[in-house]
């Protein structure tokens, strides 16, 4: 059982927050028009006045009663032109964006037109009309035309409906918007002013609405709406995120560092919490099949953004995990229940913050908000609380994970916040320097909250937020939003008793470490080789001399060239009592652990055996048995070691399958061909000695069959050979060992190109020094 401190802290982070919730609800019942709608008319009345409205306009409805619908979105605004929150006339504030409408819409036809249209009629809260729409029943949007249709006859009597008693049109202001033109009437007699817009487009549609102020108010939004710059600018700025997250997306999936199975159920409640809205819009026929594309659209758009960011957040942090996996897996425990009571304090807390700033805005002089402070109707198939907060959360994610690979840890935090005020723009106010500082301070509680108690608590707080506001609204008018109360309430009642319930079960039942996604236990398996290579790397460095031997009259270099983290060519040099020098250069086949096994089990067996009393050859033949005994069947070495006398010059050679050296003696260079097997597998065998004399300005030369076998970058499949490395040393055998070695491996390397080599190279290069020559002291 958790503590009770722990509970009662939650408990208590839960009753602040909703603290704050309720007075940014005060405020914005206060000072917001969709607050302050009081008590809504009836819904039999409204249907009795659509009724008469429809009459008046000519208009006869089919037989049913119209459909009823609840919004903070009037029927002017949908686009084509846009509203604004103040009258900059008179520098008030304007309730055209923000009050409650109460749309209603059936089928009838017109005299003399048998063709079904839409009649849709938007209300005030007081049950003034504000707006008439008339479109074709098979039409969901509207067709835009650059002159007005013979509809205006229509329109004209849709614009009668919108006046009051005492009012009467004026003479007429042309709009255009994006090349199409409209109207603006001013009312005379009006009190305070106003205005009617009128819409005809092609296709027997009609528009007009009522709005408040003179005409010049729709002329100047209009002029402002029309620049197609302004215009495109804004669509560039909606589609370039969606591309953006798109493509990392395919980048995850092409790299298989995809996780999508969270994103798929969150992609699917957002669906279903608008289904139903939807499919109460459509109608029998197929043209409303369209209305399903939008909720489809958002929710692909959840899955992409919700499987990118937390697969990104997955690949740079290997110990991420998430309540999410525990809460499907149905092991909700402490860590879920706590992100769950978490995220409702903090989405309490951001509702309230959110209603305030727009309470303010609303008040204060040079501000106003540009849209509602709650979209209604809740559940619409363009915006709902569980979408649109998972959409949030899932942008939060995307530009948190992404920073943190892009930039410096201290820039990483502040950018992603600005980055997610320019491209969400959670609040709606003006001026927009204002909206931008607010906004950023609503993420940064967001993303500051997000960081320290992970992203359930993210995803539960910005659904929250937005479920709050609206189980508050639809609470204040349950008569007209039963249903919508139900799902919002009911769904925060949920995370409340789903959080309660985790924190009482043990901790237990989280203890136990959930399955990770299959990408990541690929990953954390390439990350666990890769450890293990390097230290296999590291130790066959550790297995090569730490430094040359220095002896009179001699230059000696050596170097080699991994081609993979763990690779198995050796060298080593030792000088037994009798100062004689012994070299060793070998190739144990393959890579990995048993390879670093044997190699170090051969440089072992070469430091015990060697002594002034045993030649090469004997010193093979021990080596043999010791790999044999202690290897791997599938580790062959080969192995050349040459014993030599720096006082005489004098060379003692035995190879065990290794490439034959190469001499260079007298401006030639040869091979010493000496035939071997290699050490450690088929039958045991007998290695023999050959000698000979390395003169002064002489040089020996041992190399592995990397050097030998690499193919040239041009993709031809030339290898090296023998012939080129002999060249090469001869045209610098006058030089030091390690030019010859630097000469002999610069002209590998531009026989490689500029891709990896595939094999571990490996030269040694042993020269005795000519007193007389450019070589010498």
């Amino acid at each position: 059982m958790r503590p009770r401190s722990e509970t009662s802290r939650l408990l208590t982070a839960i009753v602040l927050g909703a603290l704050v919730f309720a007075t940014g609800l005060a405020l914005a019942r206060a000072f917001l028009p969709e607050w302050r709608a009081g008590d809504l008319p009836s819904r039999a009345s409204l249907a009795a006045s659509y009724r008469a409205l429809a009459a008046r306009a000519g208009v006869r409805l089919v037989p049913g009663e119209p459909k009823v619908l609840l919004t903070t979105a009037g029927v002017g605004d949908r686009g084509w032109l846009p509203c604004r929150g103040m009258d900059t006339e008179h520098g008030t504030f304007s309730p055209l964006c923000t009050e409650v409408r109460l749309e209603l819409m059936h089928k009838g036809t017109q005299a003399g037109d048998r063709q079904l249209h839409d009649l849709e009629i938007s209300f005030a809260a007081n049950r003034e009309p504000r707006a008439v729409q008339w479109r074709l029943s098979d039409s969901n949007a509207f067709i835009i035309a650059a002159v007005p249709s013979v509809a205006e006859g229509l329109v004209a009597a849709f614009a009668r409906l919108l006046l009051r008693r005492g009012e009467s049109l004026g003479p007429a202001q042309r709009l255009s918007v994006l090349g199409n033109l409209a109207n603006a009437f001013p009312l005379q007699g009006a009190r305070p002013a106003a205005h009617i817009v009128t819409f005809a487009p092609i296709g027997g549609a009609a528009f007009a609405e009522r709005r408040p102020g003179r005409p010049s108010q729709s002329v100047e939004v209009a002029g402002e709406s029309s620049s197609l710059t302004a215009f495109f600018l804004h669509l560039a700025g909606r589609i370039a995120p969606v591309l953006a997250v798109a493509g990392l997306f395919l980048v995850l999936l092409s790299r298989r560092r995809i996780d999508v199975v969270n994103a798929a159920l969150l992609a699917a409640v957002a669906f279903v919490a608008v289904l139903p809205a939807t499919l109460a819009r459509m109608g029998p026929t197929a043209a409303d099949l369209p209305l399903l594309l939008l909720p489809m659209a958002r929710a692909l758009w959840v899955f992409l953004l919700w499987s990118t960011g937390e697969s990104l957040l997955r690949t740079a942090d290997p110990g991420f995990t998430t309540s999410l996996d525990a809460l499907r897996a149905g092991r909700l425990g402490p860590r879920g229940g706590r992100a769950l009571l978490s995220g409702l304090a903090l989405g309490a807390a951001a509702a309230g913050v959110s209603l305030a700033v727009y309470a303010a805005a609303a008040a204060l002089r040079g501000l106003w908000p540009e849209s509602a402070s709650l979209a209604l109707p809740v559940l619409a198939p363009s915006h709902d609380p569980f979408g649109d907060g998972i959409t949030l959360a899932g942008c939060l994610l995307v530009l948190l994970a992404a920073s943190r690979r892009l930039l410096q840890p201290r820039w990483a935090l502040p950018l992603a916040i600005l980055a997610g005020a320019l491209l969400l723009e959670p609040l709606q106010i003006h001026p927009y320097p204002t909206k931008l500082a607010a906004s950023a301070a609503l993420l940064a509680l967001f993303v500051l909250f997000g960081r320290r108690t992970g992203v359930t608590a993210l995803l539960t707080a910005a659904i929250a937020s937005l479920l709050l506001p609206a189980a508050a609204f639809s609470g204040l008018h349950a008569g007209w939003l039963p249903g919508t109360f139900a799902a919002t309430a009911g769904t925060l009642a949920g995370f409340l008793l789903l959080g309660l319930l985790g924190l009482a079960r043990p901790a237990q039942v989280e203890a136990e470490r959930l399955r990770a996604p299959a990408f990541m236990r690929r990953i954390e398996e390439e990350r666990r080789i890769k450890y293990e290579m390097d230290l296999l790397a590291r130790m066959q460095e550790g297995l090569l001399p730490r430094s040359l031997p220095e002896l009179s009259g001699w230059q000696i270099a050596a170097r080699s060239i991994l081609a993979t983290e763990a690779g198995g060519d050796l060298y080593d040099f030792l000088i037994d009592e009798e100062g004689k020098l012994w070299v060793a250069a070998g190739d144990v086949a393959g890579h990995g652990y048993s390879c670093a096994i044997v190699q170090a089990m051969t440089t072992a067996a070469l430091s015990s055996l060697i002594s002034p009393e045993r030649t090469p050859s004997e010193v093979l033949q021990g080596v043999d048995r010791v790999i044999r005994r202690g290897g791997s069947p599938r580790n062959f070495t080969s192995l050349s070691l040459l014993r030599l006398d720096p006082a005489t010059g004098e060379g003692v050679l035995a190879n065990a399958g290794h490439p034959y050296p190469l001499l260079l003696t007298g401006g030639q260079a040869a091979e010493i061909p000496l035939p071997g097997l290699p050490l450690g597998q088929g039958p045991p065998r007998e290695y023999r000695d050959l000698v000979f004399q390395l003169p002064p300005g002489g040089a020996l030369v041992l190399f592995s069959d990397g050097l030998i076998e690499t193919h040239d970058g041009a993709g031809r499949e030339v290898p090296y050979g023998f012939e080129r490395p002999s060249v090469v040393l001869l045209e610098s055998a006058h030089a030091t060992a390690q030019e010859m070695l630097d000469a002999l491996l610069a002209d590998w390397r531009r026989h490689l190109g500029s891709g990896e080599p595939p094999d571990d190279t490996t030269v040694v290069v042993v020269k005795r020094i000519d007193s007389c020559g450019p070589g010498g002291d």
